[in-house]
């Protein structure tokens, strides 16, 4: 599947999200989160930063598609004080992962993200960094509403763009705050 397959593949999962205003938050199984609770995962970096992360998982999937998919370019963002008081998000944790769970209750391990330097014979490193994410959760689903929160959406090209707004119904997207396509801010 090509990476611009992909995003048209995320649009149509975003505006299902969209209609049932509703985020399922990633698990152990599904995702990255340590622990027995799900959590929805955002990102605090300029849009900049963004799309330098998409456009190395576009170029890591040219190499090798089989790799798991790690970002695409189609996405929600919201204000993150407000996320803070209304959803309880919170930032993560990075450490390794023993060492975050000694220092967590066991019920907030859906913040801990693995961060490891290890040093290997060859004196390469086997380096497991997110940090670079700045990294946000959600803990369980979240559900919100547009009236009341700023639902703005992240598309990564003119291609995501049209195909969101031929797909989308109208009453949606009037109520949404805003529309960034990424490769824009390349330009």
């Amino acid at each position: 599947m090509t990476f611009n397959e992909i995003n048209i593949l995320a649009v149509d999962n975003l505006i299902k999200i969209l209609k049932e205003k509703v985020i399922l938050g990633s698990t152990t199984q599904t995702g990255y989160v340590i622990g027995d609770k799900s959590a929805v995962c955002f990102q605090d970096v300029p849009l900049y930063a963004l799309i330098q992360n998409v456009e190395h998982e576009r170029k890591r999937r040219e190499r090798n598609s089989r790799e798991k998919l790690r970002y695409c370019g189609v996405g929600l963002s919201f204000i993150k004080p407000y996320m803070y008081a209304t959803y309880g998000a919170r930032p993560v944790i990075y450490e390794q992962t023993d060492i975050a769970k000694a220092l967590l209750q066991k019920e907030e391990w859906w913040r801990i993200v693995k961060l490891d330097f290890k040093k290997l014979e060859n004196e390469d490193f086997d380096i497991v960094d997110w940090s670079h994410e700045r990294e946000w959760r959600v803990p369980g689903d979240m559900k919100f509403e547009y009236d009341n929160d700023y639902v703005h959406i992240i598309l990564y090209n003119p291609n995501c763009f049209v195909y969101f707004l031929e797909k989308c119904h109208s009453e949606i997207v009037k109520r949404v705050s805003g529309i960034t396509t990424l490769t824009s801010i390349l330009m």
